[in-house]
């Protein structure tokens, strides 16, 4: 069945008035749309709970800092070069989402489901990651900066050029990652400064220190 397809101005409109499940339309934006918005203009617009599925915010991606989407469904929708510094994520549904050279300072992706999702070239900045479920999940050329990462899954996950600095990993999950060799400087996964305490490592070990 096609999906009936709405502009994300329509979506805000019709969420003011009550309807949640977006499931069975096709969200999208279109170019003439983005001039309608503004830097910082979602802050604080609570969309928690809604469903998203597959849909397109391409125009109006870059526009939602600070948002809440506490408990979203966005699977399988394409976030690249998106801002969500400062958003609430927290228990979304975001599997086999993609996230390029997005934003996500500060964000609160706590116990959120990210399996099999593409994290590239983005940035997390003391962002809150505890509990979140990256099993499976394709990640490189990124940092996880000062990012609370306590009891975060990354089981089957593949790392390459990934570096950890400041994070804390209080029983984090590592177990049957895949961490690509350090073939050249800043090609492997590196910790810096972290904080491990019964960090369970790809091989099964622990590390705590």
């Amino acid at each position: 069945m096609r999906l009936k397809k709405i502009l994300f101005g329509d979506l805000i409109r019709r969420y003011s008035a009550g309807e949640r499940d977006f499931s069975k339309v096709s969200v999208e934006t279109v170019s003439g749309e983005k001039r309608t918005w503004d830097k910082g203009q979602f802050k604080g617009l609570d969309l928690s709970g809604i469903i998203l599925r597959k849909s397109s915010i391409r125009w109006i991606k870059v526009f939602m800092d600070g948002v809440i989407l506490r408990g979203a469904d966005l699977t399988d929708v394409d976030l690249g070069e998106s801002n969500f510094e400062g958003a609430d994520l927290s228990h979304a549904i975001l599997r086999g989402t993609r996230f390029f050279q997005s934003v996500l300072d500060r964000a609160n992706l706590s116990g959120a489901d990210l399996t099999g999702a593409r994290l590239v070239e983005s940035q997390f900045f003391c962002a809150n990651f505890s509990g979140i479920n990256l099993s499976n999940a394709r990640i490189s050329d990124l940092g996880f900066v000062c990012t609370d990462l306590t009891e975060a899954s990354f089981k089957e996950a593949r790392l390459q050029s990934v570096h950890f600095e400041e994070a804390k990993l209080l029983r984090t999950d590592f177990i049957g990652a895949e961490f690509s060799p350090e073939t050249f400087r800043g090609s492997g996964v590196r910790f810096r400064d972290c904080h491990f305490e019964e960090t369970l490592m790809p091989d099964g070990s622990v590390r705590s220190c």
